[in-house]
């Protein structure tokens, strides 16, 4: 996390609340606002986010002394549904390298999104892998291989939702950078932490070494292994 966002902004709509925090690695997070709802429908959400940012988005802006132009949305919804898929991929040669894996997991992405173009993949996580027979939960460091199968989950949302939050936001100049499954972070909370932001925080920033992250470039100084999965152009 660079100077510029040492602070992190995050939006939680969950079942019966809404709430707006401050995530800072060295003070933790801070809850800003938060109000409670009785009605979770879809369209009683869009209205109740909306009721929120009107009446409290420019104390919240005041009270931080800072302009909110970035948030990542964490959302607990029953609309989020999940798909599982696997490729198997034969290699001419036994080193299997980046660009060869890489091209695997754009494939199955791919796929995925030609079959299902109503929705957005908002997580993307590898199952496990099996090289030559042997079941691997993670990547091995040396992969001396010719036969690979990766078996993939997705976690994805209907794109008129995302768009219909994003639309909202927008009316604020606030641009949603990530939206995150409430539910998704919970299943990586080994450690029990009370507060879900620094959960969502830390799977930012690569918790899951087995999630694929859509990053805009890759890192110089990164080696094969590390970040290995922050690839996708």
């Amino acid at each position: 996390m660079n100077e510029k966002e040492e602070n992190r902004f995050f939006l939680i709509i969950k079942k019966n609340k809404i709430s707006f925090t401050s995530f800072n690695p060295a003070r933790g997070s801070s809850l800003i606002k938060e109000i409670f709802i009785d009605d979770y429908s879809i369209e009683k959400i869009y209205s109740s986010l909306e009721i929120f940012l009107d009446k409290n988005f420019f104390t919240i802006e005041k009270k931080l002394k800072n302009f909110v132009e970035k948030i990542y949305l964490i959302f607990e919804n029953d609309n989020f549904l999940l798909a599982q898929s696997s490729i198997k991929y034969n290699f001419d040669k036994t080193d299997i390298n980046h660009s060869q894996i890489k091209d695997v997991l754009v494939n199955i992405r791919n796929e995925f999104k030609k079959y299902s173009p109503d929705h957005e993949i908002i997580h993307m996580v590898i199952n496990k892998f099996i090289i030559d027979g042997v079941l691997h939960d993670y990547l091995p460091d040396t992969v001396d291989s010719k036969n690979l199968i990766i078996e993939v989950d997705f976690i994805f949302l209907n794109n008129q939702i995302i768009k219909n939050l994003k639309k909202i936001f927008s009316k604020y100049q606030i641009s949603v950078h990530q939206i995150l499954s409430y539910e998704y972070l919970e299943s990586l909370n080994n450690l029990n932490y009370k507060d879900i932001t620094k959960v969502a925080n830390d799977n930012i920033d690569g918790l899951n070494i087995n999630e694929v992250f859509v990053a805009k470039k890759i890192l110089k100084n990164n080696g094969f292994f590390e970040k290995f999965f922050r690839f996708f152009n």
